[in-house]
């Protein structure tokens, strides 16, 4: 009985290997299932690999910002543009002379006192008829001295008209194109200045108002049976 309580010395050994493998085979069975079951992070892992459910939220409709600002100059204005007017058709007036334009028939009147070639130190001016010319020179000679003789009056403005005394009128008119002689016949009541001085403007008037045209080269102005030259002759009273 002393005997069995006493363990051996090869007893001893014996059983720590069986501890030894006891102890191993618990291990290894915590070992595996330590393996076996999920752990928290990789269920949370899974969790997080399930997509979403869509929602419905809407999204923020794009607000449209006005880029256009019409100011005053964007916004075009009916501004009237003007008409133009019309060139004044010269016109005889017994006050200032009409001005003269291009292609229109003139008369000549007289401004004293100037310094020029005419009469006694005076200019001539010409001064429209407010008529134009029509290429016809018996018809534009006879229009010119028309208005010449209805001038009228002895100052027109600053100028002077050396006829004032005398009533004429155009009886006929004769051009002849190949000589370019031009012969005008006058009819109606002549007044013979007393002025040398005036006798001059008076020829200087005449004539220059039928010369004005360039086809004219020589003229003769016949008042009755004769020549108005003649009857201005400086001197003649």
């Amino acid at each position: 009985m002393l005997n069995f309580m006493k363990p051996s010395l090869l007893t001893i050994p014996f059983l720590a290997v069986l501890l030894l493998v006891i102890s191993s085979c618990a291990l290894s069975n915590q070992a595996e299932t330590a393996l076996s079951s999920p752990t928290v992070a990789e269920t949370r892992v899974e969790e997080s690999d399930t997509p979403l459910p869509p929602t419905n939220t809407p999204s923020p409709s794009p607000t449209v910002t006005a880029s256009l600002t019409l100011t005053a100059t964007d916004v075009p204005t009916n501004t009237p543009i003007p008409e133009p007017s019309a060139s004044p058709t010269p016109t005889n007036t017994t006050g200032a002379p009409a001005p003269v334009s291009a292609n229109w028939i003139v008369k000549f009147l007289v401004l004293p006192g100037t310094g020029g070639p005419v009469g006694c130190g005076d200019s001539l001016v010409p001064v429209s008829t407010g008529q134009m010319a029509t290429g016809d020179v018996s018809q534009d000679v006879s229009t010119a001295l028309k208005s010449l003789f209805s001038t009228g009056g002895q100052h027109i403005g600053d100028l002077y008209n050396a006829l004032y005394q005398s009533n004429l009128s155009v009886a006929g008119v004769e051009f002849k194109k190949q000589t370019g002689e031009i012969t005008v016949y006058l009819a109606g009541g002549f007044t013979k200045p007393k002025d040398d001085c005036d006798k001059l403007r008076y020829r200087a008037q005449v004539w220059d108002t039928i010369r004005q045209f360039p086809e004219i080269w020589r003229a003769y102005v016949w008042i009755n049976d004769k020549l108005l030259g003649d009857l201005l002759v400086v001197g003649d009273n």
